[in-house]
């Protein structure tokens, strides 16, 4: 039977992503997922690719009370108050734009020191796909193990590939299929449109920001494609928890 094994978001764009257990699929996504990014001096928005190191900065989101806490990798913290905001700023990534409001405090001075270069921290506006495929990424469980990436001292293998649900009880690869389907995900039901090509971001072990893998490479020898899970739209709003069934539904044309 195909459950959802787990669910991962990443509140800001460049850290680490965090296991949860239950999200609000809503048709821009989740309200959540990659809500604040970073920005350089230059207005260029920063990306693991560029600053690996910020994957071990672990944040904790809660928009209801407008918090956000950080956890650094030698165990310090520190949190932002997400009311405390200044102007407006925006950046574009792969084409896209997104805009926000600066966020005002010590959070920025805290991610600065780390990297060794000014940052700040950006709240955008509202929920909504971002710079991201589409507003819900999947993986399946055997894929994640399959894609033959070394193991993470951190012991989530799968953290690597940053994907907001992942399945259990597929056979590897098996998502590719589903191109097309819709999904009954908990509550919630989505469309998959396409397979996710993958960038060089899962080159970097999640834990740590060390660059021990080939993945684009890898994935490319072994599948003849450097693809990786498959992206979907919500079709029906819901709530979707660990545990829950996943069903796949009929086939629809992707248009």
């Amino acid at each position: 039977m195909r459950v959802v094994s787990r669910l991962r978001i990443a509140p800001v764009k460049g850290l680490a992503s965090v296991s949860v257990p239950t999200v609000r699929l809503d048709v821009d996504g989740v309200a959540e997922d990659r809500r604040l990014f970073l920005l350089r001096e230059n207005e260029s928005v920063v990306t693991m690719r560029r600053f690996p190191l910020l994957t071990g900065v672990v944040p904790d989101l809660d928009l209801a009370a407008a918090k956000l806490g950080l956890t650094f990798p030698d165990g310090s913290s520190t949190t932002a108050d997400l009311t405390s905001l200044g102007g407006t700023a925006g950046g574009l990534l792969f084409g896209k734009q997104r805009s926000g409001r600066v966020v005002i405090g010590p959070a920025s001075d805290a991610l600065s020191d780390l990297v060794g270069e000014r940052l700040r921290l950006v709240l955008a506006g509202g929920t909504g796909v971002g710079w991201d495929e589409g507003p819900v990424s999947l993986i399946g469980s055997a894929s994640a193990r399959s894609a033959t990436a070394p193991s993470d001292p951190g012991g989530d293998d799968s953290a690597r590939y940053r994907m907001l649900v992942e399945v259990s009880g597929t056979a590897a690869f098996e998502e590719d299929d589903w191109v097309g389907r819709r999904l009954r995900l908990g509550r919630a039901e989505v469309r998959v449109t396409h397979c996710l090509g993958r960038c060089a971001v899962i080159a970097y072990q999640a834990s740590t920001g060390a660059r021990d893998w080939d993945g684009v490479r890898s994935l490319a020898a072994l599948r003849g494609r450097p693809t990786l899970g498959v992206i979907a739209e919500v079709t029906l709003p819901g709530l979707v928890g660990e545990g829950d069934q996943v069903e796949v539904l009929t086939y629809q044309s992707v248009t």
